[in-house]
Formats: C-alpha cells, sequence, structure tokens
C-alpha cells in the first residue's frame, strides 16, 4: 500500500510538489528515492498518485498517473467522545481514526478528568492527521470544537439516533434495532469515571439508547475503537 502524504492544495497538473515537514518527512525520514510511487491528498477527500521523479533536500515532486476522491458514506460516524487523561488522548484518537470515525466531538463530561487547553485542539488536529496517514485515510475526519453536556444536547436534536455506551446498562449493542435510512450514527463515549446519573438522564431525553458492548469493561481510550468496529460490522462495511 502507498505511503500517504498532506497538502493543502493539490495540483491540477500532471507534477505534485510535496514540501514542507510532509516533504522533510518524506526525503529525510523516509528517504524516498526517485522512482517509488506515493499518494497525496489534500484531506478533504482528493488524491492523486504517481511515482517520484525529483528528490531535493526537503521536497520530491511526483508525476500524477492516477486521481481519485473518497465519498462519504452514509450513515456518518460521529463520536462524541468525552475527554481522557492527558496520555490517553493520542492513542483514543489514533484507535478512533483507523476504525473509520467521520467526525470527532470532544466532551467535557462531568467527571472528565482532564479539561480542555488552549493548545489541544491542535494535538488532537496532529495526531488524528497522523493516524490518517498511517491507516491510508485520504479524508480527514472532522474534528469539531469541545462541548459542555448541555452543548452536546442543544445538537442532538430528537431525530437523531444517539447510542450511549455504558458498561452498567442491561441492554446489550447487539439487541438493539437500527434503521436503515440513518444520515448519522452518533455513538457516546464517557470518562474514566462513568456517564453521571445527569447526563444520562439528560441524552435518554433526546431517545438515546444506552447499551452495552460485554461484560469486560473498558478504558473510556479504548471504547470509541470497540463501538466503532460494533457498529461497521452491523452496517456490514467490515
Amino acid at each position: 500500500m502507498l505511503s500517504l502524504f498532506f497538502v493543502d492544495q493539490l495540483s491540477s497538473s500532471d507534477n505534485q510538489t510535496l514540501d514542507g515537514d510532509e516533504g522533510y518527512h518524506a526525503v529525510k525520514v523516509l528517504r524516498l528515492a526517485v522512482g517509488e510511487k506515493i499518494k497525496v491528498s489534500d484531506g478533504k477527500g482528493n488524491w492523486a498518485a504517481g511515482a517520484v521523479v525529483e528528490v531535493g533536500k526537503k521536497t520530491l515532486q511526483i508525476k500524477v498517473t492516477e486521481r481519485g476522491q473518497y465519498k462519504v458514506i452514509k450513515p456518518e460516524l460521529i463520536i462524541v467522545q468525552a475527554v481522557t487523561k492527558s496520555d490517553r488522548n493520542k492513542e483514543m484518537l489514533e484507535l478512533v481514526t483507523a476504525a473509520g470515525v467521520d467526525q470527532i466531538i470532544p466532551w467535557q463530561a462531568d467527571r472528565s478528568i482532564s479539561k480542555w487547553q488552549a493548545d489541544s485542539e491542535k494535538k488532537w488536529q496532529s495526531t488524528i492527521k497522523e493516524a490518517c496517514k498511517q491507516s491510508r485515510r485520504v479524508k480527514i475526519p472532522q474534528l469539531q470544537m469541545a462541548m459542555s453536556t448541555k452543548q452536546i444536547i442543544e445538537q442532538l436534536s430528537s431525530d437523531k439516533f444517539v447510542l450511549i455506551f455504558d458498561a452498567e446498562s442491561d441492554l446489550k449493542f447487539a439487541d438493539i434495532t437500527m434503521p436503515s435510512d440513518l444520515s448519522a450514527i452518533y455513538l457516546i463515549i464517557g470518562p474514566e469515571g462513568g456517564i453521571s446519573d445527569e447526563e444520562l438522564v439528560a441524552f435518554k431525553r433526546l431517545g438515546a439508547s444506552v447499551v452495552k458492548l460485554g461484560e469486560p469493561v473498558l478504558r473510556s481510550a479504548h471504547a470509541g475503537f470497540a463501538a466503532l468496529a460494533a457498529v461497521q460490522s452491523r452496517l456490514g462495511r467490515w
């Protein structure tokens, strides 16, 4: 599978330049040579591929021989992820990105141990981008602004399909019915200390289903991956 790199804008010509941090990484770290084939994306789903024809000190050029565009598949998978411990956020983002999440909403839940910081958005964006490169995803998942429970409730109107994953639930994910004409599925993942009773009541008022994946209790940083895998399988994508 071709190595993937991101650029701000794809060239419309037959030649594509890779420079900046991506070019430096390709030349100095990966040591790509003339003749090797790579894929370049604008992060929005558009991509171009071709062989390297020129290598500079920190840049390279490819001769574009293929182009394509990723089309978003419905329903979109949207993770509402409680902000986890700082050392777990990177792991969580790598996992949900590889599992095919389309949008990520950071959630400052009542029991979140860590707080959303001024530099959190930059760090999360960087991790998501790197995870896309590793998993060869040409469209970078959208990172929304961090939200409080109140803000999320306001966004999740009653016509949204919402699943809350809670190890204390008596209802298994396998036993729920999922409509076939959904445009989006919201997956709510709580913090290490669990979702508070007040939060659960608020989400249930919207018609959200509270489900569990199994008996083992997963870390907050791992639960999103497991939830996405279960939903992807139910949708027939995996």
